[in-house]
Order: C-alpha cells, then structure tokens, then sequence
C-alpha cells in the first residue's frame, strides 16, 4: 500500500501542510458494504474523538439519506448513539411531512449545529448537489460560515473530513459545478455557478462550469462517478482550464475513495473500483481546445485495508 500511495502522492504533489488530520474523498455510490472504505474512515478518526456528524445539505432526500448512512457507519462499528446529524440544509425533503428541512438554512451559523462538529472525529458530507454545500456552508461574500471554520479546525486536530459524490467534488481547491462530458473539450467555459442551475449535472450539451472548492486538498480538481459516467474529457478539459499555477485532477470512479492521511502526506485509493490522476506539472495546459502536452495520466486500482 504504500509503494502504491508514495506513487499517487508524487502524482498529485499535495503541498504539505500543518493538518494531520485524514481526508477521504468518494466516487458516490458507495455501498453500505464497502467495507474498506468504512475501515478506513473509522481507523483514521481521532481515539478521543469518537462522534460522527453527517452533513445533508447536498440532499434532497434527507430523510432517506441520511438514516442509510448512520446505518451504515453503525454497522462497521460506529456506536449508534455517537452518530449525529447537523442540521444543514438548503431544501425540503417532501417525504419528511413532520419536518421542513429548509429550515435548516441557517445551520452553518448555529452555535448548537456547531456544537456538534467541535467534538466530531468524523464529518461526513452527503451526496446530491454540490452547489448546495458551497451556499450552505461559505458566505456570500465568500468566506468560511462559523461551521466550515469548525470543520478546518477539526481537519487540524486529526479529524476525518469525508464526502462522497456531491460532497466527494467539493473537496479540493478547485471544483466543477456541472458539465456534460460530450461537449466539454470544445464548448465555452464558464466559472458562474449560476449556469448550473435547474440542470441536471452532466446532462448533454450543459457547458463547464467552474468554480472554488472547499479547498480541503490544495491544487486539486476532484471528478465523480468518474469511469460510470465516463468524465475523462470533462476532467481533462477543467485542468486545462483552471486558472492556477498548479493543478492536478482526480477522478474517483463509483465505491471507491482517494483517502489522503495529510500528516503523513500518504495518499491511497481504497475500495472497489480505480482513481485517474491527470497531472499537467512537466508540461503545458490552454483552455482554447483544451490543449495538454506532455501531460501525465495515471490509474491506479483500489487497495485493500
């Protein structure tokens, strides 16, 4: 394992940082019984830090959502008791008659909701629509809400900071709110988060749309569902048009994850299924016909725990 994480580390060349705590990034889908990625959530999480805090606020269906993975986390050995969920959310969930989980909007400045992530080993982000963990979670005027502030100084005390699918593309510095693969080498890019809305995320003919990420993991672009839904040239176009001095793209494909220990600056992929790094560093990127030369590719199958 790690002949295999000293490889995908050098790929992705994360700058070292004062962290030490865990990230673990999911391609969605991850089965209940998955139990290597579950392992390696739970064994990373601090001795003394034994909760887990789900975040919905990508969900829109939160009162399935939400039980599925407090059910899934208690039967790899979470104590049930010590599972939570913040009360973050952006919509309402029409199956939850009792409950207006819209409500939830302000969750991200509630000292109680707060609470909760100040004592968490584990946070642990839902999938849905990753446009509304940025509004849930930063400012408009762009800075961190008193929650995501809670959550990096969590990430700093050697907590677990995880998200699949929607929560999964959030992760990184850099982030792709929508875009269908088919058209995405050679339509116009746009970094306005508000191109995204009412489509469906990669639905065809929907242009790039690129923007800021929760930043997590420094110079990095993650993509999802990645080899299911075939996202190679939706990937390769926003590391060609990111505007950064540096990039490296991940894709993660569906029941696997990146888990990257930053303390020990150690990155693996764990689970079922394989991790694609478009790395741009030896060589040169344009945005105009997404251009790359000398641009590595790497794929690297899933480890066992």
């Amino acid at each position: 394992m790690r002949f295999w994480g000293a490889i995908l580390l050098a790929m992705v060349a994360v700058p070292a940082q004062a962290e030490r705590g865990t990230v673990v990034v999911v391609g969605g889908a991850l089965a209940d019984d998955n139990a290597d990625v579950y392992r390696a959530m739970i064994k990373a999480m601090p001795a003394d830090a034994p909760d887990v805090v789900i975040i919905p606020a990508a969900s829109g269906i939160i009162g399935r959502s939400v039980p599925r993975a407090a059910k899934a986390f208690a039967a790899h050995g979470v104590d049930p008791a010590r599972i939570v969920t913040a009360h973050i959310a952006l919509v309402d969930d029409p199956d939850t008659p009792d409950v207006d989980e819209s409500r939830w909007n302000a969750g991200g400045s509630d000292p109680a909701e707060i609470a909760k992530i100040e004592k968490a080993g584990l946070i642990w982000m839902l999938g849905g629509d990753q446009l509304r963990i940025m509004a849930a979670l930063i400012k408009p005027d762009g800075s961190d809400t008193p929650m995501l502030a809670a959550i990096r100084k969590r990430l700093d005390k050697g907590a677990v900071i995880g998200g699949t699918s929607a929560g999964a593309a959030v992760m990184g510095e850099h982030m792709i709110g929508c875009g269908s693969p088919e058209v995405a080498l050679t339509a116009p890019v746009s970094r306005d988060f508000k191109d995204c809305d009412g489509k469906a995320e990669d639905a065809r003919d929907v242009p790039l749309v690129l923007g800021r990420g929760l930043g997590f993991l420094p110079g990095i672009v993650f993509d999802q569902h990645f080899s299911q839904r075939a996202r190679l040239t939706r990937l390769v176009r926003a590391v060609a048009c990111i505007e950064a001095d540096a990039v490296t793209g991940i894709g993660i494909d569906e029941d696997t994850a990146f888990v990257f220990d930053i303390g020990h600056e150690t990155g693996i992929p764990v689970g079922r299924g394989t991790i694609t790094v478009v790395d741009p560093s030896e060589g040169h990127r344009s945005c105009d016909n997404a251009v790359m030369e000398n641009v590595r590719f790497a794929r690297f199958p899933a480890m066992k725990e």
